[in-house]
């Protein structure tokens, strides 16, 4: 395996990305989005590109416009922009060679971007939602936000995790994520989708995950780990346990 670090245009500036390449000549495409200000090293993104680079795939995990390393201002960083990052990923492999497979998949907010894209984009062949969010923020949460004009998020850094970078959201986000619901959207991806739910998950329940997949077309699978939260990232045994069980569900797409 042969991992390259390249910038890749996007509308907003240059994506940061990390690409796994196999020892042999390969046909196949994964894209692996994060979640929610999450970064692309995290690493059960990490271990699951190395995982379908065994199998033969070519992987690129980024980070959206605004977060992390990658060009733009965090006010880019919105669903809309993301579908648009997505789509300068595909294109820019596409341009380098011709893929018979793009498998696009991700956790949490990475999750939900899958069913998004895939819906306005007949290339891609196969879905992977881990834990995907959907429909529009709510609540107090909404409103605390919108008093504040912005909502202060942070995330560890992905070498050391007692270091954190902060995020500051405008409300704008809230805005672009009502255009947007997988719940809907789902209904036009004709391409296999597995669906993958965490028992102990708090912030996007299995029945969440279970509404969108009741939606969706077939060929679809529906995954629910025991045991497992959705920050499972942070426990590298989770980590093992919740990859193993995603590559059997993908098994016969892959």
């Amino acid at each position: 395996m042969k991992v390259a670090e390249q910038k890749i245009p996007s509308t907003k500036g240059d994506l940061a990305t990390t690409i796994h390449y196999p020892d042999a000549e390969a046909s196949k495409l994964a894209i692996l989005c994060p979640g929610y200000l999450d970064t692309k090293d995290y690493q059960h993104l990490l271990k699951l590109a190395e995982m379908l680079c065994d199998k033969g795939y070519v992987v690129v995990r980024f980070d959206p416009s605004g977060t992390w390393e990658s060009g733009g201002d965090i006010s880019d960083y919105t669903i809309t922009q993301y579908l648009a990052d997505i789509k300068s990923v595909v294109d820019s492999m596409l341009t380098q060679k011709h893929y018979e497979k793009i498998l696009l998949g991700g956790h949490s907010r990475g999750g939900q971007m899958p069913l998004l894209y895939a819906a306005r984009d007949p290339r891609i062949t196969l879905v992977l939602g881990i834990m995907p969010s959907h429909g529009p923020i709510t609540g107090e949460r909404r409103e605390k936000w919108e008093q504040a004009g912005v909502s202060a998020s942070s995330r560890d850094l992905p070498a050391d995790r007692s270091q954190k970078r902060e995020f500051r959201v405008p409300f704008t986000h809230v805005l672009d994520r009502d255009k947007y619901d997988a719940v809907s959207d789902v209904k036009n991806i004709h391409a296999p989708i597995v669906f993958v739910a965490g028992a102990l998950d708090d912030l996007v329940p299995p029945e969440e995950v279970k509404e969108i997949f009741d939606s969706a077309n077939e060929p679809k699978k529906f995954l629910v780990l025991e045991n497992i939260g959705h920050d499972y990232r942070l426990n590298d045994d989770e980590v093992a346990l919740v990859n193993a069980r995603i590559m059997e569900a993908l098994n016969q797409y892959l």
